[in-house]
């Protein structure tokens, strides 16, 4: 399995390490197609609710399932849905569904049922910010919620509020005007839409994810229209990771790739930007990440485990592509 997915066995070693069970897990479930029954699958899921990072998330939840943060002049922020630092209780959602735990664990449950119920009637969670509820698409299908009604109404509200270029804007911006015209749509928010629809593929073939799809193919997924050897956004051709409201190389190749456009011609340039990232090791260096308590991957210029597993993710599902 290792030399189809083009892993060489010193960096499959690598990441198989007990030192990071969320890595050696999810390396074991999404790379090596293991069973979560398997008695060693099921001793490296237990041993994550133990870990570090993990025990400190839960001592840190409020009782009544959410986490709170203290932002400017003390004000005290997490009880409900506000999109602040990265501490608040939807990004901790997010890292415990990157740290391979789902809805099973009571108080991951606790704590997403009482988020989504704060959801607005029309599927939004606050301002209409495309990256959060493109995120929350993302963390609650990994959590197990993909077929709650709740996130059925967050589906709706991306297929009805896609803009006149195919992209997404907030409230924060809709409606105003740059040259006379209106302002463009947030290629950050609507890369946040896309990661989101790949983990739901009952809505690939709807004609507004065509839309969505073409939005990135007609940039190369990365780069400028009318400058095409500039990055949209700086850190869109960075290794991210978590991932987070900035644009990253990782989450644009994997809805992609996973909605079978990996062999698309459109997508080779910023294929070929990400394997420029490779090291000799076969391993690949963490660019950037995002300051928080509680998923702390790494320092920054180093090579990373989360980073080199997306990596080989991305192998694999272009290889499952081209197969």
């Amino acid at each position: 399995m290792a030399s189809e997915l083009n892993i060489p066995n010193r960096v499959l070693n690598w990441l198989l390490e007990p030192s990071n069970p969320s890595v050696r897990y999810r390396t074991l479930i999404e790379l090596l197609d293991g069973s979560s029954n398997d008695s060693e699958i099921q001793q490296t899921y237990n041993e994550i609710l133990n870990w570090k990072p993990v025990v400190k998330i839960k001592k840190a939840m409020h009782p009544d399932g959410y986490w709170e943060v203290k932002v400017d002049k003390g004000k005290i922020v997490g009880k409900g849905t506000e999109y602040r630092t990265f501490n608040t209780t939807h990004w901790v959602l997010g890292y415990l569904a990157e740290y391979g735990l789902t809805r099973k664990e009571k108080f991951i449950d606790l704590a997403s049922n009482r988020y989504l119920n704060l959801q607005k009637k029309d599927g939004d969670f606050w301002q209409h910010l495309s990256c959060l509820y493109g995120l929350n698409l993302h963390t609650f299908s990994k959590l197990g919620f993909e077929s709650d009604p709740r996130i059925q109404k967050t589906l709706d509200l991306v297929a009805s509020s896609i803009r006149y270029d195919n992209g997404y804007l907030c409230d924060l911006h809709e409606g105003k005007k740059r040259k006379g015209r209106d302002v463009k749509s947030c290629f950050r928010g609507t890369l946040k839409i896309l990661f989101g629809l790949s983990e739901y593929p009952s809505t690939w073939t709807h004609s507004k994810v065509k839309l969505l799809l073409d939005y990135f193919l007609n940039r190369e997924l990365l780069f400028k229209k009318n400058k095409p050897y500039e990055l949209v956004v700086k850190n869109a051709g960075l290794l991210v990771f978590p991932f987070t409201y900035r644009a990253s190389l990782l989450e644009s190749l994997y809805p992609l790739l996973k909605m079978g456009y990996g062999s698309h011609p459109k997508v080779i340039r910023a294929w070929k930007l990400f394997e420029s990232k490779k090291l000799l090791n076969g391993r690949f260096p963490l660019e950037w990440n995002p300051p928080n308590k509680y998923l702390k991957p790494g320092n920054k210029g180093d090579v990373n485990k989360w980073v080199t597993f997306y990596a080989y993710l991305l192998y694999k599902l272009k290889n499952t592509e081209n197969s």
